[in-house]
């Protein structure tokens, strides 16, 4: 009887040994050891630590009213800044995203392209030239007070930034960023997460 809980006890040991090695591996790689972590990253874009919520002030559509502070909430949106008129840049860049939505076959309907314009004339005159030819675009001004261009402010002009569903900006690309590696930041993206 003694040998079989001897036997037991050791078994239970080194059940328990083996659980709590690894955890215990972990803490001491994250808070001890630090100089071992990766300094490489596997994403594409630029992320923003830590991710930061939109601001407050709502968006405004077409029409010049408020299009509610969710408009950018429930799908992962790739936004784009547009200037007063949108340039052969900007028609390039919209297509861009256009086609990296276009790739992700049945998981596109989870993302959304916006384009925010500066100003109600300006986002007029945008529908009126892209409307044809990017008919899923979703297309807002910024407030009076410019609060995204501010939010978002800094960045290269042709700038893409992603946004997940809860309206928490997550990354940016700059204007060179290569179709192929924002494709795999957000195919990974969409994996990985439950929400959106």
């Amino acid at each position: 009887m003694t040998d079989v809980l001897r036997r037991g006890r050791l078994q239970l040991l080194l059940l328990a040994v083996l659980f709590f090695a690894p955890l215990l591996a972990a803490v001491l790689l994250y808070f001890v050891f630090p100089q071992w972590q990766p300094q490489t990253y596997t994403n594409y874009g630029e992320l923003i630590v830590p991710a930061r919520m939109l601001p407050a002030a709502p968006l405004l559509d077409a029409d010049g009213a408020d299009a509610g502070g969710t408009a950018l909430h429930g799908k992962w949106s790739f936004i784009y800044l547009g200037a007063e008129n949108c340039d052969a840049q900007c028609a390039d860049k919209l297509y861009q995203i256009r086609q990296i939505r276009t790739l992700l076959n049945e998981k596109r309907m989870r993302v959304q392209r916006v384009y925010i314009a500066p100003d109600g004339a300006a986002l007029e005159r945008a529908r009126a030239v892209l409307a044809p030819e990017h008919p899923d675009l979703r297309y807002y001004a910024d407030t009076p007070a410019q609060d995204y261009r501010r939010f978002f402010g800094g960045h290269d002009p042709q700038a893409l930034y992603l946004v997940d569903p809860l309206g928490n900006w997550l990354m940016v690309y700059p204007g060179n960023a290569e179709s192929k590696g924002i494709l795999r930041d957000i195919k990974r993206l969409l994996r990985f997460s439950q929400i959106g």
